[in-house]
């Protein structure tokens, strides 16, 4: 009986590693969730639905542009580099 445990945990614990990762996403994913992980096309945009002031926009070289216009800020992000960075925490 333990062997079978064994072994199933074995055959899951592959599979787990990739679920967690940003470059799966469900296809229910929200389009920001999509565009600041990567899954955008450049010129792709979204606006947040909790406040509508915040844009988030796919750049040429596939970086995202996030602007505010009630603060009148932005930000350029990476996803990719956000990716290495965080899975580099876990």
């Amino acid at each position: 009986m333990m062997k079978r445990i064994i072994f199933a945990a074995a055959a899951f614990f592959p599979l787990t590693s990739g679920a967690f990762a940003f470059t799966l996403l469900s296809e229910t994913a929200s389009p920001i969730a999509q565009i600041t992980q990567g899954h955008g096309s450049p010129g792709d945009s979204a606006t947040s639905q909790s406040d509508p002031n915040v844009t988030f926009r796919v750049l040429d070289n596939g970086w995202v542009e996030r602007t505010n216009s009630r603060y009148g800020s932005r930000s350029i992000i990476d996803p990719q580099a956000e990716y290495l960075r965080n899975s580099k925490t876990r």
